[in-house]
């Protein structure tokens, strides 16, 4: 599994400081876009606003392979 979270998330910094103190408690992967919260939903293939995400299949997941090549 693995955690993406948005530069531009609207959460309160302790909001997501928990976030990733319960990913890394459960041994899981952060990965932190670079991008907007838009240009995150792009790459989601969703048609609303998201700052933040898991991916519990990475083997069926096309945004994994685009983050291992940049």
């Amino acid at each position: 599994m693995t955690l993406i979270l948005s530069e531009q998330c609207q959460l309160n910094n302790c909001r997501k400081s928990e976030m990733e103190y319960y990913a890394m408690l459960a041994k899981t992967g952060v990965y932190h876009y670079s991008g907007g919260n838009t240009d995150l939903v792009t790459a989601c293939g969703k048609y609303f606003r998201v700052c933040s995400f898991a991916i519990t299949d990475p083997d069926d997941s096309d945004i994994i392979r685009t983050m291992s090549t940049e």
